[in-house]
């Protein structure tokens, strides 16, 4: 309840400010107004109000409250300020009345609500479809979950943390350099009782749909019809692309393509393949993804239609008689006949919405009045406020979206040169550029910020910016749009050629210039670019519509529903994904984790994590030194100095160094998971230094294997430093270094105890002295005879030669000498081994072959002969669904197989004869590769188990003994390949990078 009043407050305001500076065409446009200049106004307020009370536990809280005490001060001042000077409230109702609205074309009122309730409707369903909640959960719909990374941490870290002074929650430890305040007010009605989809989709509806209003109220003055300015912002939701003509041609039929559209679950790549082509860059998921975007474009188009007033003013006091007794009126509306309404400074918010259900189309406007005022010598100091409120408010645009800020500068730059009133544009211009300026250094500067590329930059994303290149990537770009702006400067006058070419500033902007890292930034100004010239493309089909040749207008009629309908496919199949597409959760409340941290850690902690986009810490509201890197690449921070620190933090060995970094950098707590342990960036984890010597505070399995540990004040007891740079298998490391692997997945063991490790990744064997240290490395990368593609299975003979099992492209079986040249290689019987996994030894030197694609075992003799083969694909006796490992008793030639989808272990005699199987739960769990082995000796079976991060031990009747797991710290990574000597067990990580052993 507290947000909705926030919320109403703020329209409020904007009114309060609104109609003391601006002239309204309509109820419609007042109100948009309002909401616009009134979330701007009471976000900065609100915002500062919060800074200044950073030094308390929630600065959030009093800033609330001081603007709810200011607010109620701004909206009474007036009935006070009357009482105290005793003005004559009708006098001053008459004076607000004559200047509050402007006349306006004929059109209907009804069908101007009509269209504002249609977008109404269609923006919520939009909003609405791509991000909502559920349960505690977020629901953000495949293509925006990526954008929505940083959003939502930056408004959980307002709603739930203490981002005073703010940083970027994904790049903690220096300034934001991302425009956040649209996001600060989302995370603001959080805080106040909404949840975090309702918070932001009530911002993105609503400025969104204020944002149309005002694009209809620009297009109606600018061409002098409301119908032009509703099918102008009607053309908003239809970019215009000609990408829908490729995907239409490739269907076979019309049916095809019906059925095409409603299934399609992508938005139109177009034909370029330039970055972000592919990414609906020219579709609504702009604005989807970007819910700030609208809102500033919102003020922006607030600023032109004011600036198109007072141009249409100026013609009017130059083609008119000063001592004209005339009065201007508007053409009278049938659906209004209620008297003018008066408007004086003690209007409240309420009244506003009590007015007339249409607007006040038929108020006289006093335009003498102001036509007198603006031919005197006094015109100067009589308007200059308006134009100083508007570059108030442009000024406070940077750190809403600082995008629209350097478009509304290119605009209003050629309008200066193009346009009366300079001095009056002189002031707005001075106005916005000293409030804007300490943002626009604050976002760009500081000696964390990454180094710019040059300023000037020409072609945007086109490759070989040739004309001609350019050319061909704009007009397929817009399509057919591009046909009807030449008609409508053809059929318009000088006041919209001259607006035109203001506007058309922003594509020499976006081709010319790179004001961020990533230049893909710039389709922001095309996107505004687009939004006006839709106004002349309503205008052209407006024109032909009305088009008369030879007294009848059915060929203007014809050719405009043509044009019309070659510029609308597009933004219609592109509607489609955003009812198709998938979600993904992110969890927000009613978790755990989210609830351990906040009761155990500070708002302002900062955590060091895996770089994942939605850590369950950031929705905690803390902050992450190193978060998705894009985020902070685009954003111009130093991406690449964190890298090294990340990669220091988490691979150095040295812990009084380790210690003194995370101090170094404010971080209280690292949260250890198998994402860091098993993943791309980091190749030999440090987990063990954290656990010897950093305390433990949380863990818990169900999140990746997380592991928090805090970082103490004070150095901790016995930090010695460990050796860098050690290569051995037991440390291990993700790479294609000595003594490093890429997803290793075989393993065996020779007569001496060297071990040897079927690097899968890098396409070798690498082999390791009994105590884990790097000896050499046995083939290389290929498919001749003799190299490796992509080595899964590793065995030994009794004369010490070694049989490997390839998949990726080779599809064989190969036999090495012990120095690994080449003796033979295997095809396989009948079509060939398809995907052959794991290979085993019998006693007797026979060779069994897991080929997995067939779903067979394959038994062949020392010399390749093959000796036979069982199995089908299925889960009956005998049958396989992609098993995984086959093992052999020295003593009984039992041979047994691992089938990890069926949940068991199956077991046969030597001829593939099926005999029993053993029942698996904890299997079950695909591209585990669970591997056996059996211990003759001790009457023991070995089976890993990925997914529980585990060995499990049966005796050789089937029955369950045990589970074996390392000694903590240490853990297994995603255990695969087993190995036995000398009464220890070898177990190699394939997501780890590295062998364990454990003592038997």
């Amino acid at each position: 309840m507290l947000a909705l009043i926030y919320f109403a407050l703020a329209i409020c305001v904007g009114d309060f400010l609104c109609r003391r500076f601006y002239r309204f065409v309509s109820v419609a446009h007042r109100c948009a107004a309002a909401l616009l200049v009134g979330l701007l106004i009471s976000s900065w307020f609100t915002y500062l109000a919060g800074l200044a009370f950073a030094w308390t536990a929630r600065p959030l809280l009093w800033a609330n409250l001081l603007f709810f005490l200011a607010v109620l001060a701004l909206l009474t001042w007036p009935k006070w300020k009357h009482r105290m000077v005793k003005a004559a409230p009708d006098a001053a109702h008459s004076s607000e009345t004559a200047e509050t609205y402007v006349p306006r074309p004929n059109g209907s009122g009804i069908a101007d609500w009509l269209v504002i309730a249609g977008y109404v409707v269609l923006v919520s369903w939009m909003m609405f479809a791509s991000f909502n909640s559920s349960g505690g959960k977020l629901k953000i719909s495949n293509p925006e979950y990526s954008d929505f990374g940083p959003n939502t941490a930056l408004m959980q870290s307002f709603a739930v943390g203490h981002n005073f002074p703010t940083e970027y929650p994904h790049f903690s430890g220096d300034r934001i350099r991302y425009h956040f305040l649209f996001y600060f007010q989302a995370g603001n009605l959080e805080f106040l009782g909404l949840d975090p989809a309702w918070s932001l989709n009530l911002l993105s509806i609503t400025t969104l749909v204020a944002m149309l209003i005002v694009v209809i109220t620009l297009g109606e003055m600018l061409f002098n019809s409301r119908t032009v300015g509703r099918l102008g912002s009607l053309l908003f939701f239809f970019f215009g692309s000609l990408s829908y003509v490729p995907f239409l041609h490739k269907q076979a039929s019309i049916r095809a393509a019906i059925e095409a559209v409603k299934h399609q679950g992508e938005f139109l790549p177009s034909i370029f393949p330039y970055r972000g082509e592919t990414w609906g860059t020219w579709s609504q998921v702009t604005y989807l993804n970007q819910r700030h975007f609208a809102s500033a474009i919102g003020i922006l188009m607030l600023v032109l239609v004011f600036l198109v007033i007072q141009y249409r003013a100026r013609v009017a006091t130059r083609s008119k008689p000063l001592s004209s007794p005339d009065t201007v009126r508007p053409e009278p509306d049938p659906l209004v006949e209620t008297p003018a309404l008066a408007v004086s400074d003690d209007t409240t918010c309420r009244e506003i919405f009590s007015e007339s259900q249409t607007e006040p189309a038929s108020v006289p406007i006093a335009t003498e009045v102001k036509s007198q005022r603006m031919g005197t010598a006094e015109s100067f100091r009589a308007t200059v406020p308006d134009f100083i409120f508007s570059g108030v408010l442009l000024g406070l645009i940077p750190m809403w979206n600082s995008a629209v800020f350097i478009a509304a500068a290119a605009v209003l730059a050629v309008l200066f040169v193009l346009f009366p009133l300079r001095l009056q544009m002189l002031a707005l211009a001075i106005t916005a550029g000293l409030i804007a300026l300490p943002q626009m250094l604050y976002l760009g500067t500081g000696s964390g910020r990454a180094q710019m590329p040059r300023l000037l930059h020409w072609g945007y994303m086109v490759e070989q910016p040739t004309a001609q290149n350019v050319l061909k990537y704009l007009s397929f770009t817009f399509g057919f749009k591009w046909l009807l702006i030449a008609l409508a400067l053809i059929f318009g006058g000088s006041l919209q050629r001259r607006f035109f070419l203001a506007a058309l500033s922003l594509l020499a902007v976006a081709f010319s210039f790179q004001f961020t890292i990533e230049v893909l930034a710039n389709q922001k100004f095309l996107h505004i670019w687009v939004i006006i010239a839709n106004l002349f493309v309503a205008f052209a089909l407006w024109r032909l519509w009305h088009f008369s040749l030879r007294g009848t207008t059915v060929p203007g009629k014809l050719v405009a529903s043509v044009l019309f309908l070659l510029v609308i496919p597009g933004g219609i199949i592109d509607f489609f994904p955003i009812h198709n597409t998938g979600w993904s959760e992110v969890t927000y409340k009613n978790d755990p984790l989210i609830d351990w941290l906040k009761k155990n850690t500070k708002p302002r902690d900062i955590f060091l994590t895996d770089r994942f986009v939605n850590h369950p810490i950031l929705m905690a509201g803390r902050r992450v030194l190193y978060g998705w890197p894009y985020y902070g690449w685009s954003a111009g921070y130093n991406a690449s100095k964190h890298d090294k620190l990340y990669t220091e933090l988490f691979e150095g060995k040295d812990p009084w160094k380790v210690y003194h970094l995370l101090k170094e950098n404010g971080i209280s707590y690292v949260a250890y998971d198998n994402a860091v342990r098993q993943g791309q960036f980091i190749k030999r984890p440090n987990d063990q230094l954290y656990a010897t010597y950093f305390p433990k505070v949380f863990e818990d399995s169900r999140y990746n294997g997380l592991v928090i540990y805090k970082v103490p004040e004070t150095s901790p007891p016995k930090l010695s430093a460990l050796p860098e740079g050690v290569t051995n298998m037991f440390e291990g490391g993700k790479g294609s270094g000595k003594g490093e692997f890429d997803s290793p997945l075989g393993m065996c063991i020779d007569g001496s105890g060297n071990i040897l490790v079927a690097d899968t990744g890098n396409g070798r064997i690498e082999k390791f002295s009994p105590t884990g240290s790097f000896l050499s490395v046995i083939a290389s990368k290929g498919s001749g005879h003799g190299q490796l593609a992509e080595p899964n299975g590793i065995a030994l003979d009794r004369s010490g030669n070694i049989y490997v099992a390839e998949v990726g492209s080779n599809h064989r079986v190969q036999k090495l000498a012990p120095d690994g040249t080449f003796i033979a290689e295997w095809k396989g019987p009948d079509a060939g081994f398809y995907g052959p996994r794991r290979i085993a030894i019998g006693p007797d030197d026979s060779v069994y072959v897991v080929d997995q694609g067939r779903a067979r075992i394959v038994k062949l003799s020392p010399d390749g002969r093959v000796l036979t083969l069982w199995g089908s694909k299925g889960n009956g006796d005998g049958q396989f669904d992609d098993h995984t490992s086959v093992a052999v008793d020295a003593t009984t030639n039992k041979v047994y197989v691992a089938d990890p989808r069926n949940k068991r272990i199956q077991v046969f005699d030597s001829n593939g004869r099926f005999l029993t199987k053993w029942v698996i739960p904890e299997w079950g769990q695909p591209a585990g590769f669970e591997d056996l082995i059996v211990d003759s000796k001790t009457g023991r079976l070995y089976a890993s188990s990925a997914r529980m991060d585990a060995v499990l031990v049966f005796d050789l009747n089937g029955n369950r003994i045990g589970t074996l797991t390392p000694k903590p710290p240490d853990r297994f990574g995603g255990p695969s390949a087993l190995a036995l000597f000398n009464r220890k067990l070898y177990v190699l990580n394939m997501y780890g990078n590295s062998v364990s052993a454990l003592d038997l």
